[in-house]
């Protein structure tokens, strides 16, 4: 049996499914699956049909550009005119699924000052509610100075993200931050579910994936080799990465004006030694005191 569904513009459930006996519009149709007569949801999967992205309200602060006098994160890289037009995750090796990848964002955007400027861009997945470490979607979208992640087309709307309205564990991440994902997998559909990784109360995966930062929390600066770790002595260390984009041998070297992976306080420079150097949040996110300590993002 074939049942056309014609005619939707939108996202829209669907379900074959039958009133009780006894009822006048019985006499309308009669359904009988295998032999056996069927009352209630005859299929109980619904299948959604149309463009069904779930939206998503996110929140996050990043540590490297927070600033605990304005409560806000600077803008520096926007300011400097650095922030790329297209996501920068795919050309790092980040896997896409569900449509995910490529997004980009216009001039307009980000000529926007303020509260809403924008800081650079963020990641967000989706992951199996059965196994977490399965990618299901992915999103790129803006983060603002004040935490609100939004869309990279417009600067303004909610991200959506996939085709595909169920329960996910959702996972947000930096290119030199660690990431975060959810503690149990939410119920997500087509009304925008609002996650604020900012909150203290918003609970997620594994043990301090997230920094406090007075009343706020934030996600953990310093992966600069983006490989899950902050790492300061050792192989595929991140402190290496520093001393290398400067010149290699000059620690008081520093580059400015680029949008590179080794500016962990995203403020325009890449700075080995002094006031406001890269280095020292390192350091201090891996404990402070052993440089052979390492931080590991808490995701599965």
């Amino acid at each position: 049996m074939t049942v056309p569904v014609n005619g939707n513009t939108g996202c829209t459930t669907f379900q074959i499914v039958s009133n009780a006996f006894g009822q006048p519009s019985d006499t309308n149709y009669f359904i009988s699956l295998g032999g056996v007569s069927k009352t209630g949801i005859i299929e109980q999967t619904s299948v959604f049909i149309g463009s069904c992205a779930v939206p998503l309200a996110v929140k996050l602060h990043l540590e490297g550009p927070y600033d605990t006098g304005t409560l806000l994160m600077r803008d520096d890289l926007r300011a400097a005119g650095t922030v790329p037009s297209i996501e920068p995750y795919t050309a790092l090796g980040y896997p896409n699924a569900a449509s995910g990848g490529a997004e980009t964002t216009t001039a307009g955007v980000l000529a926007v000052s303020g509260t809403d400027a924008i800081v650079d861009w963020v990641r967000i997945e989706l992951r199996s509610s059965t196994d977490p470490t399965v990618l299901v979607a992915t999103r790129h979208g803006l983060v603002q100075r004040d935490g609100d992640v939004v869309s990279a087309a417009d600067g303004v709307s909610n991200v959506t993200i996939g085709n595909i309205p169920g329960s996910y564990y959702v996972v947000v991440r930096h290119r030199n931050h660690l990431g975060a994902m959810t503690a149990t997998a939410l119920a997500l559909n087509l009304t925008a579910t609002s996650i604020d990784y900012r909150n203290p109360a918003t609970l997620t995966f594994g043990t301090d994936a997230r920094k406090t930062i007075g009343a706020v929390m934030a996600l953990w600066a310093g992966d600069v080799n983006s490989n899950g770790q902050l790492k300061y002595a050792g192989n595929g260390n991140d402190r290496d990465a520093l001393l290398t984009a400067i010149g290699g041998t000059v620690p008081t070297n520093t580059v400015s004006g680029q949008y590179r992976q080794e500016d962990i306080n995203l403020n325009g420079q890449v700075k080995y030694a002094g006031s406001a150097n890269d280095r020292d949040i390192l350091l201090q996110n891996i404990g402070g005191s052993v440089p052979t300590a390492v931080r590991n993002a808490q995701l599965p």
